[in-house]
């Protein structure tokens, strides 16, 4: 099987110039570089074979020896020798000049301490966004995993259904829901289960409550799992009663023509903006564009909100190999709110819907 997290370290290796190196600390891209699950470690890489130092601390050298997929050095903290003093000693002893990092995932302070530390002066600490970038289009590993992780949420949704009924709360529904995602292979949820049934499915992120579920309500579901480091997002609506509302189905219809109208516009070449402005005007034209009150997606990886942002205005370009959610949204005050949500795979002349579920309330 190819060896993806080799590909990756290689390409960021290649990247580097004489002199420079990158610190990595965010545990989604250590593991996206590595294939290490565990927390409290980071990499420092710099150009040339292996490149590699993988820093951690004792409780976690057994895991290292058992999931890394790369050649590294292990370099491990301890008492006397904490992670400043392993830093200080690799820019040292490398001669590093620039330290590559990511400024939003290091504070000020931290920053300071390790300039301080290695003897380099603050312009040598030199922000980055080159994980960031690559993670922008998914390999056809990432496809795969996301793929199947979307395939369980489903699953979740379907075997839901006949499980929500007059007299339960929103709290009961996402507890039975989370459980089967659980036991059929989920590590978590990817984000906090959203089951918001009648005026509450008007608030786009009402989480589950205490609230009882009654007839004649809408029961807005928004959930997605983490599984295998990669995540899912899935919304569907479901109406409690055989006589669907009126104004409910109205806005049900319009929600769902912005979203296939957003869906036929992404492809390889488009600006994302574009995709938040095909489903925008649909629902605008209609009459209810103060009650879309959010972006229309975002990416989905190894974090469940990622680049790109499906937003007013975004001018990021759309790639092949993209993943990103289109899910607009109708929310009316004090009636209640449907969103339809599809995860779509950026191709080069459109776009692959991966989400296979109906979107019938």
């Amino acid at each position: 099987m190819r060896n993806y997290f080799n590909g990756r370290l290689s390409k960021l290796r290649n990247s580097l110039k004489d002199g420079e190196a990158l610190y990595v600390n965010v545990p989604e891209e250590v593991f996206y570089l590595t294939g290490f699950t565990g927390g409290d470690s980071s990499l420092f890489i710099v150009p040339g074979a292996p490149g590699v130092y993988f820093i951690t601390d004792g409780r976690y050298t057994e895991q290292y020896r058992l999931e890394i997929r790369v050649e590294a050095n292990l370099e491990v903290v301890k008492p006397g020798r904490r992670l400043l003093a392993v830093l200080k000693s690799l820019i040292g002893d490398l001669g590093i000049k620039t330290l590559l990092l990511s400024k939003r995932e290091i504070s000020l302070e931290f920053a300071e301490e390790l300039g301080r530390a290695g003897g380099l002066k603050a312009p040598e600490l030199v922000n980055t966004a080159l994980i960031k970038d690559m993670r922008l289009c998914k390999d056809d590993y990432e496809i795969e995993v996301i793929r199947n992780n979307l395939m369980i949420t489903e699953l979740g949704y379907h075997m839901i259904l006949p499980l929500i009924e007059k007299g339960r709360s929103e709290k009961e529904v996402a507890a039975d829901l989370e459980r089967y995602l659980v036991k059929n292979g989920a590590k978590g949820p990817s984000f906090e289960t959203i089951v918001a049934s009648g005026p509450r499915s008007a608030m786009p992120h009402g989480t589950a409550s205490p609230k009882i579920i009654e007839n004649d309500e809408v029961i807005l579901l928004d959930f997605g799992i983490i599984k295998d480091g990669y995540c899912s997002d899935f919304t569907r609506c479901y109406y409690l009663a055989k006589i669907i509302d009126p104004k409910i189905r109205e806005i049900h219809n319009i929600v769902l023509e912005a979203l296939k109208k957003a869906e036929s516009v992404v492809k390889d070449g488009v600006k994302a903006g574009d995709v938040h402005e095909a489903a925008s005007s649909v629902i605008r034209d209609a009459g209810y564009g103060e009650f879309f009150t959010h972006s229309t997606g975002h990416g989905v990886g190894l974090q469940v909100h990622e680049a790109p942002a499906v937003t007013p205005g975004e001018e990021t370009v759309l790639s092949e190999g993209m993943i990103i959610t289109v899910e607009p949204g109708i929310y009316l005050p004090g009636k209640g709110g449907i969103r339809l949500e599809d995860m779509v795979l950026v191709k080069r002349g459109g776009c692959e819907v991966l989400t296979a579920s109906d979107y019938d309330l």
